[in-house]
């Protein structure tokens, strides 16, 4: 049985002394900081004049600082408490070296939100490490996930057509000063992470014991050798429309009966009238 090696490393670009420096911004925010990020697959630069600058007035009208995921090398109109970089090391740094000067942003104790589209991976990371959100769902699961955040009373949702300076300061200032939403988001990590194994442990066993027994064919899904018409339940879907045919054409039968002996009746009540 083979050995499984993980390996986990920033870019290239990020040093030490910037690894430091991002730390020593974070370390240094007297009021706490925002984590603004929108993932892999949108980026930030994309976003209208109008939705950026929204951002950006709202941000400069708080205290707290703002670590914002941005992709060009320049941000017009960029306040004192914003930082920004083209990449950051969100989760996959901080979970493999907790406690080191590589343990930055969500696990770093001065992040008060996560500013995200929440997606399905940053959100399990901020449930994971117990950061409260405000979520902007783009597409896909995103409204999904962010709906299940704000049922747990650990975030809130900012539609995107909803975005104005007004709407993103209502909506971080209602994570940062009710501390509900931070306490939430700690019990629902404590839960989460209240397992008998760790996740990637979990993953190692499995992955083991799938080689150890040949494929573990008697795990496999009895759904993968239905024919397609049971598979997509056609046979009953047959059988409860032909049902329902049954009773239409029943109902349809009795009507026209009354109708037809309604109609005799009648015929026959003003035959005899008539004859008198």
């Amino acid at each position: 049985m083979g050995d499984i090696l993980l390996l986990v490393t920033a870019p290239p670009s990020y040093t030490p002394d910037l690894l430091q420096e991002l730390d020593d911004f974070l370390s240094g925010a007297e009021h706490g900081v925002i984590y603004f990020s929108m993932g892999s697959m949108i980026r930030a630069e994309t976003l209208p004049a109008d939705k950026r600058d929204a951002f950006l007035q709202a941000f400069a009208e708080l205290p707290q600082r703002v670590l914002w995921k941005w992709e060009n090398d320049s941000l017009p109109g960029r306040p004192h408490n914003v930082k920004t970089a083209k990449w950051l090391p969100q989760f996959d740094v901080l979970s493999q070296f907790h406690n080191s000067i590589s343990c930055l942003f969500l696990y770093h104790p001065k992040v008060r939100i996560f500013l995200a589209h929440g997606g399905l991976l940053g959100t399990i990371e901020a449930v994971h490490v117990g950061v409260p959100m405000v979520g902007i769902p783009m597409y896909g699961d995103q409204y999904t996930n962010m709906k299940m955040i704000e049922a747990a009373g650990m975030g809130v949702v900012l539609h995107y057509s909803d975005i104005t300076k007004d709407n993103v300061l209502k909506s971080l200032k209602t994570v940062l000063d009710n501390p509900s939403y931070m306490e939430n988001a700690k019990r629902t990590s404590r839960i989460f992470r209240d397992r008998p194994m760790s996740p990637m442990d979990a993953a190692i066993y499995w992955t083991e014991y799938v080689i150890r027994h040949r494929g573990a064919p008697h795990l496999r899904t009895a759904g993968a050798d239905l024919p397609l018409y049971q598979y997509l339940l056609l046979d009953v879907i047959a059988v409860l429309l032909a049902g329902v045919l049954a009773v239409v054409f029943i109902i349809y039968f009795i009507l026209k009966k009354l109708v037809a002996f309604v109609s005799g009746s009648a015929a026959n009540t003003s035959k005899i009238k008539k004859q008198q």
